[in-house]
């Protein structure tokens, strides 16, 4: 236990001084680049050979459903058996199904024979942030700087899902339409490989405790309610993301979309930034819900600024992102206090899939909405969202205050 805690910036960087944070979290942030990069790379890879934006977009969509559906089972076979003994031959199984896949695009194969590659690239896609945030749970279990740590990687998620995109768009359009794809598996090699040789600091495997039966992390109630409000969010985050697009496009400014988007992003990763740095007196699962209603707001402002025009909605847009970051991050600092050991991973995976889950509906529904109503219609649909995902944290507020729940045997 550390005597006297720092604050500000000097938190993080009193975490990262422990001995190999700094090396498995950034191997982490590597690794990871790849899981915001292969779904929006597969959709250019096929656009850029001539085919169908339809069969692009189930492509992508069959990747995140498989990475939604069983990355949590995958994960918790890690708990029972080790991070490297699990990690190692699905790595080595993503790089493979990846290259098949733009093997595939290449040649022009049908869709059924893509469809089932995105599969199998969506199932071995390694949630290195689930195991790196599992390692800083296991080190710094009872330790001020635990919170420190899981905003770091918290903060990486969000500079991942800024800087993947972009960086998968740039390669695929200006060098090759597989360009993006295949960057992505070198990514996944690098980083991958890296974090895997960082021995040390691997959390051995987890074990139930004495008379206590081993239960998935999603029967444990407190899990069960933080993956209820990250899937709501994860809707907010499709329907806005689709709303703000088709408002460009209305205001025939369609270019702005991306710059609006990024700004919502950045003004999430500065306010995370911020947040993550201080010491709250306010127990989490209260500033989770706090955090919660505030996306809820937020969605509100943005929705009633979209009628009036494009730069307020933008104004709009970077107020409503403060609150992203950290009601992420504190959901993610919940996962130690309402699961088990013996879970801790397989839960940290249901929250980052879980998002992914939100945003494979909201997309779509939002889609559906500006085609019958318009780009305004999404943009209330998200407020709806928003208050389904304050309201789960609020009902919810017992569960997430509770001591860690253990099933007797």
């Amino acid at each position: 236990m550390t005597d006297v805690p720092a604050t500000g910036l000097a938190s993080y960087r009193h975490a990262l001084s422990f001995p190999g944070t700094a090396a498995f979290s950034g191997a982490g942030a590597l690794a990871r680049l790849p899981q915001a990069m292969v779904g929006l790379g597969s959709v250019l890879l096929l656009t850029g050979l001539g085919r169908s934006y339809t069969l692009a977009g189930l492509l992508a969509g069959s990747v995140s459903l498989a990475q939604a559906v069983l990355s949590p089972q995958i994960s918790r076979l890690i708990d029972r058996r080790g991070q490297r003994v699990v990690l190692a031959p699905q790595l080595a199984a993503h790089l493979i199904s990846l290259g098949l896949l733009v093997i595939a695009a290449e040649r022009h194969a049908p869709p059924w024979l893509l469809l089932a590659t995105g599969v199998l690239v969506g199932v071995s896609l390694p949630q290195f942030g689930a195991c790196a945030r599992a390692r800083w749970t296991a080190l710094l279990a009872g330790d001020s700087y635990l919170a420190a740590g899981l905003s770091i990687e918290s903060l990486i998620d969000e500079a991942v899902f800024i800087i993947g995109p972009v960086l998968v768009t740039t390669l695929a359009t200006v060098v090759a339409p597989a360009a993006g794809l295949l960057t992505a598996l070198g990514l996944a090699l690098v980083g991958g490989w890296i974090f895997l040789a960082q021995s040390g600091t691997e959390p051995g495997p987890q074990r139930a405790a004495a008379g206590v039966r081993r239960a998935r992390a999603i029967r444990h109630r407190g899990v069960l309610v933080i993956v209820g409000v990250f899937f709501a969010i994860g809707v907010l985050f499709g329907l806005v993301e689709v709303g703000i697009v088709a408002l460009a496009r209305e205001h025939a400014r369609p270019g702005l979309a991306g710059t609006m988007l990024a700004l919502w992003a950045s003004g999430s990763l500065i306010c995370g930034t911020a947040y993550g740095a201080v010491r709250w007196a306010r127990p989490p699962a209260r500033r989770f819900q706090i955090g919660a209603t505030a996306m809820g707001v937020g969605c509100l402002l943005v929705a009633l600024a979209a009628s009036h025009s494009l730069l307020w909605a933008t104004v709009a847009l970077v107020v409503a992102g403060l609150a992203n970051a950290p009601t992420l991050l504190t959901g993610n600092v919940l996962v130690p206090l309402v699961a088990p050991a013996h879970a801790v991973t397989e839960a940290y995976t249901w929250l980052g899939v879980i998002v992914f889950a939100g945003v494979a509906i909201g997309s779509p529904l939002g889609g559906a909405l500006i085609d019958n109503a318009g780009a305004g219609t999404a943009l209330w649909a998200s407020v709806v969202a928003g208050a389904a995902a304050a309201l789960t944290a609020t009902v919810g507020q017992r569960a997430l205050s509770a001591p860690v729940p253990e099933v007797a045997a």
